[in-house]
């Protein structure tokens, strides 16, 4: 016997129930967005994999579906951002600014499947583009708590930061783009918990190893400037070895520069982890939290500009109804994709087996629109919401039916099959939902098969019905039987769907 082929790891199937509210959801919050002049826009599912490295660095490369296909390097979409950047570039760049456009859609990512982690899971979520930095802000931000209120979901926690912070103090010190690019996209893991930042360490010191011989060398260095090659050379003078020509001496004093470097980038990254761990200790709920940060950004020398913003957002998303403490500043928050400089948000909400998910993430990226092609930097923010995850946090209480079929057209013969298909399809332009029996077993198994399914009207339709341009009408539920025509079924299907 032939293998079954299985679903792959990490996919899930939409059945018609989960197809059907996800529909809904995406449907409701799509009107709701467009009633803020969000332009739904649906870029391709396939890119071209450069338009994803400036967002998605080294680090999280590995997680992509990149692959080569006929000497071109492609990728299916992880993220829309960079996509709808790209759409920008391609279509809208003679558009006065701002402009606001939405999406929904499935995105792809090769993470470790989890509960309610696909591999493959759907977004919704806006793009603005333009405008003054701070109102803008306001804005998405007021959208993504309307999102929740749209559809009745009250218990969750917003999490804000400002990625300027943190980025402002690594640029401070002078580490390499590896390095700093490297910092910066572990700040989620740093952010999450203890656990997650001793990890981000230990991938750090597995990265820059100590050396305490080049680390002494390396303090110095940051003592008196920087080691300079003449100095090692005069060094190497008065030791009495033989290195055989200049071109290996040389060689010899560039690999101990680059070693004293290495110490030295660990030294300062290692100082970079102590300011993190700082700003992660300092995480809690306005108005309280504003005064601590304000004391360690002042300790550190670091300009306070973000902090004023994020009270502006706070006021802001309070005046929405958010609850004062579901809001939590939190400076060490980062977002895993490295295009964010400014604002960085996230909502949680909590199930009531108290697990607690990711809702939604968003924030403002400045330069991401130069870093994919474009002329200059563009102001810009946004954010998307998991639908998946969404649902999960919906009370049924609150979620559509399932829309069940209100009869079967049940032929005769399979001569009565031409008419049975213009009967349902009169029932369909009436807006009743309507199926035709195709098995071909007669009336006898056409009945129980309505019954199996739970459909109620049976519409029977043989040699008489099609002379009289009528139906016979079955009750399933009473047993009851009658003719009529089909233009009047629609108000009986509509009174006794009312009675129940």
């Amino acid at each position: 016997m032939k293998k079954r082929v299985e679903r792959l790891r990490g996919m899930h199937d939409l059945l018609p129930e989960a197809h059907q509210h996800q529909r809904w959801v995406i449907d409701q919050l799509s009107t709701f967005l467009g009633l803020a002049g969000y332009m739904p826009v649906d870029p391709p599912i396939l890119e071209r994999s450069d338009l994803f490295r400036a967002s998605f660095g080294q680090e999280l490369w590995q997680n992509l579906y990149a692959f080569r296909l006929h000497n071109h390097e492609l990728c299916l979409r992880p993220d829309y951002t960079a996509s709808i950047c790209r759409l920008y570039l391609d279509h809208y760049q003679r558009q006065p600014l701002p402009l606001r456009f939405q999406y929904a859609g499935p995105i792809f990512r090769y993470e470790s499947p989890g509960r309610e982690r696909y591999r493959q899971h759907t977004q919704i979520g806006v793009e603005l583009l333009g405008g003054h930095a701070a109102a803008a802000d306001a804005e998405i931000l007021q959208l993504a708590c309307g999102v929740l209120h749209e559809l009745n979901i009250s218990s969750y926690r917003l999490e804000l930061g400002h990625i300027g912070v943190a980025s402002g103090f690594i640029n401070r010190l002078h580490l390499d783009d590896h390095a700093a690019h490297l910092l910066l996209s572990l700040m989620e893991q740093i952010s999450r918990s203890e656990e997650g930042e001793q990890l981000a360490q230990a991938r750090l010191e597995a990265l820059y190893p100590p050396d305490l011989s080049i680390e002494k060398m390396a303090e110095s260095a940051s003592q008196n400037g920087k080691v300079e090659a003449r100095y090692i050379t005069s060094l190497l003078n008065g030791i009495s070895i033989s290195f055989g020509d200049d071109a290996t001496r040389h060689e010899v004093v560039e690999r101990f520069l680059w070693k004293v470097g290495r110490s030295e980038q660990r030294r300062q990254i290692l100082h970079a982890l102590e300011f993190l761990r700082a700003l992660r200790a300092v995480t809690g709920s306005p108005p309280e939290v504003f005064e601590a940060l304000r004391s360690l950004l002042d300790r550190y020398g670091l300009d306070a500009t973000p902090l004023a913003e994020l009270q502006q957002l706070v006021t802001v998303v309070e005046q929405c109804g958010v609850p004062e403490q579901q809001i939590v500043l939190n400076l060490s928050l980062g977002r895993g994709v490295s295009y964010y400089t400014g604002l960085v948000f996230e909502i949680h909400g909590q199930g009531e087996d108290g697990f607690d998910a990711q809702l939604c993430g968003g924030g403002r990226y400045d330069r991401l629109m130069r870093a994919v092609g474009g002329s200059h930097d563009t102001q810009a923010c946004g954010f998307s919401f998991g639908v998946e995850r969404l649902l999960s946090h919906i009370s049924s209480g609150n979620l559509p039916g399932t829309a069940a079929t209100q009869a079967l057209v049940v032929p005769v013969s399979s001569q009565d099959v031409p008419y049975a298909m213009q009967v349902a399809r009169s029932a369909r332009n009436l807006g009743m939902r309507t199926e035709v029996d195709v098995t071909g077993h007669g009336v006898g198994a056409g009945l129980k098969l309505a019954s199996k399914k739970q459909i109620r009207l049976a519409l029977i339709v043989g040699e008489d019905e099609q002379q009289k341009g009528v139906v016979t009408v079955r009750d399933l539920l009473t047993g009851e039987e009658q003719e009529a025509r089909i233009e009047s079924l629609l108000n009986r299907v509509l009174d006794e769907e009312q009675c129940l």
